[in-house]
């Protein structure tokens, strides 16, 4: 238990950061309204977003990054320990998949890492009687929770996050669900009170659930509810339960039970020198967003007041009545049609426009080229080009990913020690054998647990997070028959392997969604091979005879025909070529 004193100096110090941490969630704040536009909600951006930029960036890199579920394998050195590795990589990926849903949980974090900082905190549910944090958090069950900036609180002091004195999170639970949950002293629960939602954050600040919820200082709530905090200290190896309410005292000081690591893991992708906070790509993005929306809605006001008048001299009434009358590409006499003459006002400023292509140009530069990422158009004339661009454009990719794979072991390890310490675990599993075909049910409990937890080796597949397309996968499949099928064909007869033709072709209709497939080939029973020794010729794969054309043609691609556009927004002279790539589509 901890003196009252240090509760006291605990609390000063948690205010401090709070404050500190001020102008980090104002950021964010203001770039979620940006993200949400005015479409979304009453308190979404106050002026209008015709070009969502950050939307557009952030669904590219969360589909890059996070698109799916991971894949933990499990691994040991030692050989007695392979079967009880492999059991566990099963509970582990089962609990993932199908208990916590660990794959959205995921794709939050990321996202709020794009707008700041992503927090995941793994714990176990360890109350008695109640689902503690939601309807999912199972009691005996291990979670996994995005914590908000919001919620959050770290020493500001510290240079590195290993520096904390103490970091944790602020969670909102219903004031029955604590009092039965067998947790907090009795003598803190009987000063416990309910906590109205409008007097939730303690520095009167806005938060980014009042983009949907509304700042009602007086909600309706059908549960009274209460706040709370979770504080770790990790120099004391204590686990802290605080009330908002300062006057109740601890309700929960217990030792830190869980992995070493403690409960909380950050991702982030750009430090910062001598700074905790790293630096989010969305504060790289804001000002061009802003910029190109700011142009976009000047643009388009100049396009309203944009209007085309028909002059004409004064005394000519009846020729001006007879344009009014005559309907478009009519032919009509006038008396004087020197005397009437069509004028353009307003409309879109050329320069302008050229500016605001550039910005579009400059956002998708800094973030990393999205139209390569994104596949949002080809960026070169040539195929070849494009996967030379992307392969470029990947490298960032490639260090985000390498960080959020990394963010996704250590979770993924976390809750594979709880699987591993649960004295009392009995989790049904089903174990595939797919070179025969089968499944075979099985039961992880405590006797599938040999020799140490240090004994085994944690990884996450990179590509299991990623979605691959029917497309993809079929290009896999054209390559290993091509490559390893064809050529090895005579060995693998020889070893009794075939390749399965009919499979092939189901699996290339699947994947192309060619539902004709049963009216072009037909599925007989395959023919008996004629009695008598034979001596089957090697098998080739087909002669093809390939003919190379160049065709020399304007390119169509997004840059080439902003291009295009500035220059003739600018009054310059297009060439034809040019002028070919805009009235031809992309792609």
């Amino acid at each position: 238990m901890l003196p009252e004193k240090r509760i006291k100096k605990l609390r000063r110090a948690m205010d401090f950061s709070r404050r500190k941490l001020a102008a980090f969630r104002e950021h964010r704040l203001e770039a979620i309204r940006q993200f949400v536009g005015t479409h979304y909600s009453e308190d979404g951006a106050n002026v209008r977003v015709p070009v969502n930029l950050l939307e557009l960036a952030i669904q590219i890199y969360t589909h890059a990054l996070a698109a799916s579920a991971p894949r933990v394998m499990v691994r040991s050195q030692h050989t007695a320990l392979k079967r009880s590795a492999e059991r566990l990589a099963l509970a582990t990926n089962h609990l993932i998949e199908d208990q916590i849903g660990l794959e959205s949980t995921l794709q939050r974090a990321l996202v709020e890492a794009l707008f700041s900082i992503g927090i995941i905190k793994v714990g176990l549910n360890v109350s008695a009687s109640v689902e503690i944090g939601g309807f999912q958090h199972d009691i005996g069950q291990p979670f996994a929770d995005v914590v908000s900036l919001d919620d959050w609180v770290h020493d500001m002091n510290a240079r590195t996050f290993e520096q904390v004195q103490f970091c944790g999170n602020r969670f909102r639970v219903a004031l029955e669900d604590v009092k039965a949950s067998g947790l907090y002293d009795k003598r803190a629960l009987a000063a416990l009170k309910a906590t109205p939602k409008g007097t939730v954050d303690d520095l009167g600040e806005e938060r980014a659930e009042d983009i949907s919820m509304g700042s009602d200082p007086d909600p309706e709530e059908y549960r009274e509810m209460v706040e709370l905090w979770d504080i770790w200290l990790p120099a004391e190896n204590l686990l802290v339960t605080l009330a908002a309410d300062e006057s109740v005292p601890p309700l929960r000081v217990v030792e830190w039970d869980g992995p070493e690591t403690g409960p909380y893991h950050m991702l982030s992708f750009t430090p910062v020198p001598s700074n905790l906070m790293p630096l989010p790509p969305v504060a790289l993005w804001m000002d061009l967003h802003d910029l190109a929306n700011r142009l976009y809605r000047k643009l388009g006001n100049q396009a309203d007041r944009q209007k085309t008048i028909v002059g004409y001299q004064r005394g000519e009434d009846d020729d001006a009545d007879t344009i009014n009358n005559t309907p478009d590409a009519g032919a009509v006499g006038l008396m004087n049609p020197a005397g009437a003459k069509e004028f353009r006002l307003g409309g879109v400023d050329p320069q302008s426009l050229g500016f605001l292509i550039d910005v579009f140009n400059r956002f998708s530069y800094l973030a990393g080229n999205l139209d390569a990422l994104g596949g949002l158009s080809p960026m070169s004339d040539t195929v070849g080009q494009d996967q030379m661009l992307l392969s470029s454009a990947s490298q960032r990719v490639n260090s985000m990913r390498n960080q959020m794979v990394k963010f996704t072991k250590k979770i993924c390890r976390d809750l594979a020690w709880y699987l591993w310490t649960d004295p009392l675990i009995e989790l049904p599993l089903t174990r595939r054998y797919s070179q025969y075909g089968i499944e075979v049910p099985i039961v992880y409990s405590a006797e599938d647990r040999e020799g140490e937890f240090l004994d085994y080796n944690f990884d996450i597949e990179p590509y299991s997070m990623q979605r691959e397309s029917p497309g993809t996968r079929l290009q896999v499949i054209t390559t290993v028959f091509q490559n390893f099928l064809l050529p090895l064909a005579p060995m693998m007869e020889a070893q009794g392997i075939i390749p399965n033709i009919e499979g092939l072709l189901r699996t290339v209709a699947n994947y192309t969604n060619m539902t004709e497939l049963e009216e072009l080939v037909m599925f007989t029973q395959p023919q008996q091979p004629p009695e008598g020794p034979t001596q089957p010729g090697p098998v080739r794969a087909p002669v093809t005879q390939r003919t190379n054309v160049r065709v020399n043609r304007p390119g169509a691609t997004r840059a080439g025909r902003d291009n295009a556009l500035q220059q003739l927004a600018m009054g310059g002279k297009a060439q034809p070529s040019q002028v070919a790539s805009i009235t031809r589509p992309l792609g």
